[in-house]
């Protein structure tokens, strides 16, 4: 498998964090996760631009208070540096209409919520079996 060195989770949820971390941890243990519990601070990190700090995926949360996942990619996708960073969203909305539009503004995958924890570990395993650094069709549901 193909693991990205570094994952960028940005999701207000805390357990969030602590589920993803320990999920990575038995899947993929050479995975670093670096959380960000708010869309500002995610955007700052990444304005701030370091090439040896910069994630090889982006996972983000689609729900989130005062800047949303929506505004979050489109930010993203005008950094020329994350341009082309596979961005998975994680969402428990799963209606054609927001899958559509994620991923015109450039969603590479989707990763739907609620979930279990050997679920979720099965689900970040498919993933890294994947072409994520070029998908195919990007937007794929995971």
């Amino acid at each position: 498998m193909d693991f990205p060195e570094k994952v960028l989770l940005i999701d207000d949820d805390e357990e969030e964090h602590f589920i993803f971390t320990v999920a990575l941890k038995e899947c993929c243990p050479s995975i670093k996760l670096i959380c960000e519990k708010n869309a500002g601070s995610a955007l700052a990190r990444m304005a701030n631009y370091d090439a040896s700090s910069t994630p090889n995926m982006i996972i983000l949360d689609w729900r989130m208070p005062h800047i949303s996942g929506k505004e979050v990619l489109i930010r993203i996708r005008k950094l020329p540096q994350y341009a082309k960073i596979p961005v998975v969203i994680f969402t428990g909305i799963f209606e054609p209409l927001y899958f559509e539009e994620a991923k015109e503004l450039g969603a590479t995958f989707f990763l739907r919520k609620p979930f279990d924890f050997l679920e979720l570990c099965r689900k970040l395993a498919y993933l890294f079996t994947l072409d994520w650094r070029d998908p195919k069709s990007p937007g794929q549901q995971i």
